[in-house]
């Protein structure tokens, strides 16, 4: 061991060896060119989405880890591999696909590809074994797309809603859940998207990976500490709301405000970290041993035998090739980033009810709040009485280019968390004015004794569609090939009365749909 150290030592001190820091520099600066812009949209996320704070740590665990198995390292660099280009050439194929459609999630996970495959290329097979575990562990630090972190979070705040208030009952308080509104005898508590639990989820996921790694057990014992991040994350959040629920309605709601709600917060994070080890211990006595933390520490990793001495003329090649590649990659990147976005003209929004002369409007301005959460560029909620009394509620998002936290959002993720209960929900074939065929979403809803039918669709482009998967992939597509990624997501609303059929309400609402169809296409552009 002392001698394979003593050998890496010296091909960084050797006089003759100082190509290894200026190749090591070349492959730094292009690296931090060409991902300079995915880099920085992950650092402004990190600071803008409370969820994700904890990431400024990441790449210090990172390096940490790789501090600490550092004499291994030294001992395993032997011969540079080529086979280290995969990873590279991958990560690289990302950053430029990331630039050309707008999505710097890919960009993000190319540059931890990009990492991985370096340390195979300069130093060796077993170099980059050894390093891959601390530097694959750099995904946590890359979040998904808002859209998707949206979309958990509504999900989240369902669960965690109908949990807590399953809690609140045991304490024999009466409670009643609509979507995500708990109505408490004294008051009314919101579980908001700060309270959906995700602000736990994504630190202890990375948490409960690094309890995983230091856990030496078998590996599906460290599968299931990981995941049970998951279910320990909803189940201490449910039990937070339930707290503050109780705590609110014996202390008159001051729990939900300052300090306390905070606490509260940090207290069930803990209580969290707590469960996580319960978890390992619960492991640990299944394997005879009392101590919790009898198999937790760090691995004795040992270096890995070099594949060959390293080579000096190799690793200059590789190096040169890297850079080379990487600034090549990034110029693409740039190039593809800086294509401006076509925005084509429309109408207005204001101007669609006079469109309908006939027609009374009542428009329903959303609060700042609200906006801001949808992200449109232009939008219309409003409920439209027709000259027999029909009533309808029209709900149009428009975005004229699709940004990063910005996307349509389907009801499915809003009318539950409004308290409404989805008792149909399909997609329904229609066609156009012209013949040609697309598809719809058709629902029915349900709160208390009041009941409405829902059409949905996505209107892109020229495209209508249903599916929230292929719009988005439209979307991309149309972006990479036309630079145009504007597009709206059309809802329509109509009540079902206590005395009509289904086949009424159904009869209204394909009657708005048509005749909307010919008006809509000076608002949302083809």
């Amino acid at each position: 061991m002392n001698t394979m150290i003593a050998s890496a030592n010296a091909i960084f001190m050797d006089e003759r060896k100082r190509a290894v820091p200026i190749i090591l520099g070349c492959v730094t600066v292009a690296i931090i060119f060409s991902f300079w812009s995915s880099l920085g949209d992950l650092w402004n996320r990190w600071g803008l989405q409370e969820e994700l704070s904890h990431s400024y740590f990441l790449p210090l665990i990172s390096l940490w880890l790789l501090w600490e198995r550092k004499e291994s390292l030294l001992g395993s660099i032997g011969t540079p591999d080529r086979t280290g280009f995969i990873p590279v050439a991958l990560g690289l194929v990302l950053l430029c696909g990331g630039e050309l459609i707008n999505v710097p999630m890919l960009a993000q996970i190319g540059f931890v590809f990009t990492l991985t495959g370096l340390p195979f290329l300069l130093g060796g097979r077993s170099l980059g074994l050894l390093c891959l575990i601390p530097l694959i562990y750099l995904l946590f630090m890359v979040p998904p797309p808002a859209s998707v972190i949206t979309v958990m979070s509504w999900n989240f705040q369902l669960m965690s809603s109908e949990l807590g208030v399953a809690i609140i009952r045991l304490f024999g308080i009466p409670v009643h859940l609509s979507g995500n509104v708990i109505h408490l005898s004294s008051t009314a508590l919101e579980v908001v998207e700060a309270c959906s639990g995700l602000r736990y989820l994504f630190p202890f996921l990375s948490l409960g990976a690094l309890a995983a790694y230091f856990y030496t057990g078998p590996l599906w014992q460290r599968i299931v500490i990981f995941a049970s991040t998951i279910p320990i994350t909803i189940c201490m959040n449910s039990f937070r709301i339930a707290m503050t629920g109780v705590l609110s309605e014996n202390f008159a709601g001051h729990t939900t405000d300052g300090f306390l709600h905070l606490f509260e917060g940090w207290v069930v994070f803990v209580l969290c970290i707590i469960m996580l080890f319960g978890v390992i211990w619960l492991f640990t006595i299944a394997r005879g041993q009392k101590d919790p933390l009898a198999f937790v520490g760090f691995d004795d990793v040992k270096s890995l035998a070099p594949k060959g001495v390293w080579d000096q003329a190799l690793f200059i090649r590789n190096g040169v090739i890297v850079t080379l590649m990487v600034l090549a990659a990034g110029v693409l990147g740039h190039l593809a980033a800086s294509r401006p976005a076509v925005i084509p003209e429309r109408l207005n929004f204001g101007t669609l009810p006079l469109e309908f002369p006939e027609w009374g409007t009542r428009d329903t301005p959303l609060s700042d709040a609200v906006i801001q959460g949808i992200g449109a560029d232009d939008y219309i909620l409003t409920d439209m009485i027709g000259p027999n009394g029909e009533f309808i509620n029209v709900y149009i998002a428009y975005l004229d280019a699709r940004r990063e936290g910005r996307s349509w959002h389907s009801p499915m993720q809003c009318l539950p968390g409004g308290g409404w209960e989805v008792e149909v929900l399909e997609a329904v074939e229609t066609t156009r004015a012209d013949g040609r065929p697309y598809k719809h979403n058709r629902m029915v809803i349900r709160q208390g004794d009041d009941r409405r039918l829902v059409y949905y669709w996505y209107d892109q482009r020229g495209r209508k569609m249903a599916k929230e998967v292929s719009m988005r992939v439209s979307v991309m597509w149309d972006d990479l090939i036309k630079r145009r990624s504007d597009g709206a997501m059309i809802r329509i609303m109509t009540p079902l009365g206590a005395d009509e059929t289904l086949e009424d309400a159904e009869a209204r609402l394909e009657a708005k749909r048509v005749s909307l169809e010919p008006i809509l296409v000076n608002y949302i552009p083809q």
